[in-house]
C-alpha cells in the first residue's frame, strides 16, 4: 500500500477567502462519466460527503466538468494514464476521477492511481469503484464499525496516496447471513437496521448477503393439496411478553410483546406475511443497490407439521419448538407426493423473491430419512462415478471416525445418511420441475448446496449445475473446525466456488461474549492454500464481533494481516495509542475463554427455556465455567482501562463491549447464586436459600440492565427480552416463593413448616 503525501494544501470553508477573480471551482471535483451507473454515482456522493465532513472542503460531483474534454470523457480515451483534459484553475482545485477501469483488474479489483491534478479512483466494476472510495476514506483515518463510523479526531490536511495502489481480494466471497431465527439475532432487526448494517459492511467490502429462512416463519406462503400453510410464527413458537416488571422496560417503547418493530402493527397472519415479505424484499433491494450479490436459504425438506395430514409417510422433525415435519426415515426416494411438496416450497421462495441470485438448499440440522441412504448412494454413484469416496460402508466408517463433532461420530454418520437421501432426491427433482427458473425473464437462480456433511464434498462438486457453488459446514465453532484440517484441505475442482461457514459466535455458547478471530485466521490461511473461494458468516448478536469483522474485512484483501495487526489498527483509531494495549489484553482473554467454551460450554448459554433453571437443578457452575467467570472479570478490567484512555469517538464501541462483559460477569454471578439457592434448600436452610436467591435476583437484573443500556439494535433487545422470560422470571418467582415461606415460618398462625418444599422450577 502506498504512502501518503500532502497534495495541494486547501483552506477550509471558514477560512478568509481571496477576492474572486472569476468563476470559482470547488476545492475538490469528483468527476464521473456521463454514462456512469447509479452505483458509481452513489460512490461519488459518498466521496463528496466524506471529503466535506473530514476536511471542511467544498466538494462537488461533476459529469461534464474538469475531467472531460471536448472529445469525450477521459475514461474512454486513457483509462490508466493521467487525465490530460483538466484545465488550469490557478492551482486551487483537485480532481478525483471515479469510474470502471477494466485493464489489469478483476471485477473486484481496486485501483488508486495518482494523477497530475489528483487521483484516479477506479475499480473493475461499479461495486469495486465504491470499494475504492471506501478504501481511500479508510486511508484518511476513518474506521468502519457494524453500527457506524469512527472518524479521526484530527484528520489533518487533505492528502492522497503518493504511489499507485492495486488491490485484489484473496477471498472472493465475503458473505453475511441475515434474518435467521432466535430473537437475539438479525431476525429482530427492522428494515432500517438492516439497511444501516448493509451500508456499513459495504464499506468493509463484503460482497454478498443471503437471507436464511425457517419453515414456520412468515416470509413465504403456499398451499399444498388444498391445505394452506399454517399461521406463521417466529422464535420457534416462543413469545416474550413485555410488562412493567420487565428489566429494561423503557427500551421497548409501547411493546407488550417483543417483536421486530416492523411487525408490531400486523394484526393478522396475512398482515404478518405482508410485513415480513416487505422487510425481506427491502433487504434484497438495499443489498443490490450497494452492489452486493443476494441469495436465499431455506429448508425444502422441512415443513410445518400440520402438512402431515396430507403427506403420508413424513415424520416430526427434532428441532426447537417441535413445529415441523420432514421425510420419514424409510420414505421412498421416488415418492411423487414428496416431490410435489418439495417443489411447492422451492417454487414459493423463488417466485416470491425473484431478485435473489442464489438459492441455497439447506440440509436439515437434525437429519432424518436415513434408511434410504444406501439406495441413494447407488443412484448417485451410477450417475456421477464416486470411486474416490469408496464403498457406502467405507464412507459411513469415515463419518463415524469424526468423533470430535458434537454428538460424536454416530451423529456425523446420521447426517451423512440423511444428506445422501436429500441429495439424490433433489438432484432429479431440480431438473424435472425446473425449480430454479426465476420469473420476469431473469436467468435461473444459481444453486448452492448448503450444510452438506463435509465427507460428501467431492459428490456435491459433481452434482452442481453451471454457476453452482458449495457451502460447507464442518463443525459448530471455529476452534473445533481446526481439529479437522484434513477437511479444510480438500481442494475444490477448478472453476467451482467453494465457501466455508465461519462461526463468529455460536448459539450453543449463546449469550456470553465470544471472539474467534485467531481460529478464523488459521482457517482462512488453510482455505487460501487449498483454493477455496471464501466464507459465509454465522452469528447472532453482532455488536461485540466488531474486532473479528474488522479482521475479516482486512485479511480478505491482504494476506499479511493478522488478528493482532487488525486489532491494533482498529483500536489505535478507536481508543487511541494508550488504549491499544489494554484493549488487546481484553480481546486475548475473551478469545481464550471462547476456545474453552467451545469444548466445555456448548449449550451453556443457548437462549432457550431452561437456560437459567438448569443451574438451579445442577447446584451451580462447573469448575471450568467458574474459571471462565474469573477471566471475564479480567477482560472487563482491561477494557475499562482502555476506556479511560479512549478518545470520545471510541466511547460508543468500548461502552458496548464493557456492557457485554458486565452482563457476562453478573449473569454468571446469577447462575452461581441460583445454584447455591438450590443447595441451601436441599439442606433445609431457608434463610441461606433466601439470601442466595436475593443475590441471584440482583445479579440477573444488573446483567440485563447492563446489556439493555448499551443495546445498539433490536437483536440486543431481543436478547434482553428472551432472558427476562428464561432467566429473570424463574429467579423472581423462586424469590417470591422463598419470601412467602420465610413469612409463613415467622407466623405461627399459619401452622406451616419452616422448611419449604424444593420444587422443579418452570423454565
Amino acid at each position: 500500500m502506498g504512502a501518503f503525501a500532502c497534495c495541494t494544501a486547501f483552506a477550509p470553508r471558514d477560512a478568509p477567502a481571496a477576492a474572486p477573480s472569476g468563476p470559482q471551482e470547488p476545492a475538490v471535483t469528483i468527476a464521473l462519466e456521463a454514462s456512469a451507473s447509479p452505483l458509481e454515482r452513489f460512490a461519488a456522493e459518498e466521496l463528496e460527503r466524506y471529503v466535506e465532513e473530514l476536511f471542511a472542503l467544498d466538494a462537488a460531483v461533476a459529469t461534464n466538468g474538469p475531467c472531460f474534454g471536448t472529445n469525450g470523457p477521459c475514461f474512454a480515451r486513457c483509462p490508466l494514464v493521467p487525465c490530460p483534459s483538466v484545465p488550469d484553475a490557478g492551482g486551487h482545485g483537485i480532481v478525483l476521477r471515479l469510474g470502471v477501469v477494466e485493464e489489469g483488474l478483476s471485477d473486484q479489483g481496486i485501483l488508486l492511481r495518482p494523477e497530475e491534478r489528483g487521483l484516479l479512483v477506479g475499480g473493475g466494476s461499479p461495486r469495486a469503484v465504491l470499494w475504492a472510495v471506501y478504501e481511500l476514506v479508510q486511508r484518511w483515518g476513518v474506521r468502519y464499525l457494524v453500527h457506524g463510523d469512527v472518524l479521526p479526531e484530527t484528520p489533518g490536511p487533505f492528502r492522497l496516496p503518493e504511489q499507485e495502489v492495486r488491490l485484489e481480494p484473496n477471498m472472493r466471497t465475503r458473505c453475511w447471513r441475515l434474518v435467521n431465527d432466535l430473537a437475539d439475532g438479525p431476525v429482530s432487526w427492522s428494515l432500517e437496521e438492516n439497511q444501516r448494517f448493509l451500508r456499513q459492511i459495504a464499506k468493509m467490502k463484503y460482497n454478498r448477503i443471503f437471507l436464511s429462512f425457517w419453515p414456520c416463519q412468515p416470509f413465504v406462503h403456499y398451499s399444498f393439496r388444498g391445505m394452506e400453510k399454517p399461521a406463521p410464527t417466529f422464535n420457534f413458537g416462543e413469545h416474550f411478553p413485555i410488562d412493567q416488571d420487565t428489566v429494561g422496560r423503557e427500551k421497548f417503547g409501547q411493546m407488550t410483546e417483543f417483536l421486530n418493530p416492523d411487525y408490531v402493527d400486523a394484526g393478522s397472519p396475512e398482515e404478518l406475511v405482508r410485513c415480513a415479505t416487505a422487510l425481506a424484499k427491502g433487504i434484497l433491494q438495499e443489498a443490490r443497490r450497494l452492489g452486493m450479490e443476494t441469495g436465499l436459504a431455506f429448508f425444502p425438506f422441512d415443513w410445518p407439521k400440520e402438512f402431515m395430514e396430507v403427506l403420508p409417510g413424513c415424520e416430526p422433525v427434532n428441532q426447537l419448538g417441535n413445529l415441523t415435519a420432514g421425510p420419514g426415515k424409510d420414505q421412498a426416494l421416488d415418492d411423487p407426493l414428496l416431490g410435489e411438496m418439495v417443489a411447492t416450497i422451492v417454487r414459493a421462495y423463488v417466485e416470491t423473491y425473484p431478485e435473489a441470485e442464489y438459492v441455497h438448499i439447506s440440509m436439515p440440522e437434525h437429519r432424518g430419512w436415513t434408511d434410504q441412504a444406501e439406495r441413494a448412494y447407488e443412484i448417485l454413484d451410477k450417475k456421477y462415478v464416486l470411486h474416490e469416496l469408496g464403498t457406502f460402508e467405507e464412507l459411513c466408517a469415515r463419518a463415524r471416525s469424526r468423533t470430535s463433532f458434537p454428538g460424536g461420530g454416530q451423529r456425523v454418520e446420521k447426517m451423512l445418511r440423511g444428506d445422501l437421501a436429500c441429495l439424490a432426491f433433489f438432484d432429479s427433482l431440480v431438473r424435472e420441475k425446473d425449480l430454479l427458473a426465476r420469473p420476469g425473464g431473469r436467468s435461473d437462480a444459481k444453486l448452492v448446496y448448503s450444510g452438506v456433511v463435509a465427507e460428501l464434498f467431492p459428490l456435491v462438486a459433481k452434482m452442481l449445475p453451471p454457476g453452482g457453488e458449495v457451502l460447507s459446514f464442518i463443525d459448530y465453532t471455529a476452534s473445533r473446525q481446526l481439529k479437522q484440517r484434513e477437511l479444510l484441505r480438500q481442494q475444490p475442482p477448478a472453476g467451482l466456488p467453494a465457501n466455508l461457514i465461519f462461526t463468529l459466535a455460536d448459539d450453543n455458547v449463546g449469550v456470553l461474549p465470544q471472539l474467534a478471530t485467531g481460529s478464523l485466521d488459521k482457517i482462512m490461511r488453510e482455505l487460501r492454500a487449498s483454493g477455496w473461494s471464501g466464507f459465509y458468516t454465522r452469528y447472532w448478536t453482532v455488536g461485540d464481533l466488531v474486532p473479528t469483522v474488522h479482521y475479516l474485512a482486512k485479511a480478505s484483501w491482504d494476506t499479511s494481516v493478522t488478528p493482532e495487526t487488525a486489532y491494533r489498527d482498529l483500536f489505535s483509531h478507536v481508543a487511541g495509542p494508550e488504549g491499544v494495549a489494554p484493549a488487546l489484553e481484553a480481546l486475548g482473554i475473551i478469545e481464550a475463554v471462547t476456545k474453552g467454551l467451545d469444548e466445555h460450554g456448548l449449550g451453556f448459554g443457548f437462549p432457550v427455556p431452561g437456560m437459567m433453571t438448569k443451574h438451579y437443578t445442577s447446584g451451580g457452575l462447573s469448575e471450568e465455567i467458574q474459571a471462565d467467570h474469573a477471566r471475564y472479570r479480567e477482560a472487563l478490567a482491561a477494557l475499562e482501562a482502555a476506556r479511560r484512555h479512549s478518545r470520545p469517538a471510541g466511547h460508543r464501541l468500548l461502552d458496548y463491549l464493557i456492557g457485554r462483559l458486565v452482563f457476562a460477569v453478573r449473569y454468571l454471578d446469577a447462575a452461581e447464586s441460583f445454584g447455591a439457592t438450590s443447595r441451601a434448600e436441599k439442606a433445609g436452610n431457608i434463610e441461606e436459600a433466601a439470601r442466595h436467591v436475593d443475590e441471584a435476583y440482583a445479579a440477573i437484573r444488573q446483567a440485563l440492565e447492563a446489556w439493555a443500556d448499551v443495546a445498539e439494535d433490536h437483536g440486543d433487545l431481543g436478547a434482553v427480552a428472551l432472558m427476562n422470560k428464561f432467566c429473570y422470571r424463574p429467579i423472581r418467582d423462586k424469590r417470591e416463593q422463598l419470601r412467602k415461606a420465610m413469612a409463613d415460618a415467622q407466623n405461627p398462625n399459619t401452622g406451616r413448616s419452616p422448611r419449604p418444599r424444593t420444587e422443579e422450577i418452570e423454565p
